[in-house]
């Protein structure tokens, strides 16, 4: 596992649009989360989603974005059976911020 890794999962637009769409429907869906701070943030259209989010779920999910990579998945980021929509999710609840 690396950092180069890691900086490549940061980067994939693919994984991205993903944690983009976990954390909406965190928003949206999950009264616990979408009543906080960040929540209404996300809500409102003005939060920092992929700065809060993307790094935190590309180093949970290092080995498995690396293995693909490895062996020559065209399409890490995107393909759910390298980081599951429940591994996303559960990053998101994860590292979602906290109230001030």
């Amino acid at each position: 596992m690396s950092l180069t890794t890691i900086s490549q999962a940061a980067a994939d637009p693919a994984l991205g649009d993903r944690i983009v769409a976990a954390v909406w429907k965190e928003a949206i869906a999950n009264p616990t989360l979408g009543d906080t701070a960040y929540g209404r943030q996300v809500l409102a259209g003005s939060a920092p989603i992929e700065m809060t989010f993307t790094y935190p779920i590309a180093v949970d999910n290092e080995a498995a974005y690396e293995s693909a990579v490895v062996a020559g998945n065209p399409n890490p980021g995107g393909d759910p059976a390298v980081i599951t929509d429940a591994n996303i999710s559960a990053g998101v609840q994860a590292h979602w911020p906290p109230d001030p």
